[in-house]
């Protein structure tokens, strides 16, 4: 098993985004994006991937109060992936 996923294990910084990115949580476990323009994207595990939101309702997900709040649930997500 290989372990040269560097980039998996570094949390996203605020610049990596555009200006105007939505940070929401879904279902208190799920960390999406939706940055303007390019769609929907979900971080769980810290890499993103294209998300589709037709899922989304409005009963279970919510802006993130902060990013930083946002990036914890992207780190607590990739200790379930990597099974830590």
């Amino acid at each position: 098993m290989s372990h040269t996923m560097s980039e998996k294990s570094e949390l996203p910084k605020t610049s990596d985004f555009p200006p105007g990115t939505e940070f929401v949580i879904k279902e208190f476990d799920v960390p999406l994006v939706r940055i303007p323009g390019d769609g929907w994207f979900n971080w769980f595990g810290g890499t993103p991937r294209p998300y589709n939101a037709s899922s989304l309702r409005v009963d279970n997900n919510w802006s993130a109060k902060s990013f930083e709040e946002w990036v914890g649930i992207v780190a607590a997500s990739m200790a379930v992936e990597s099974g830590d």
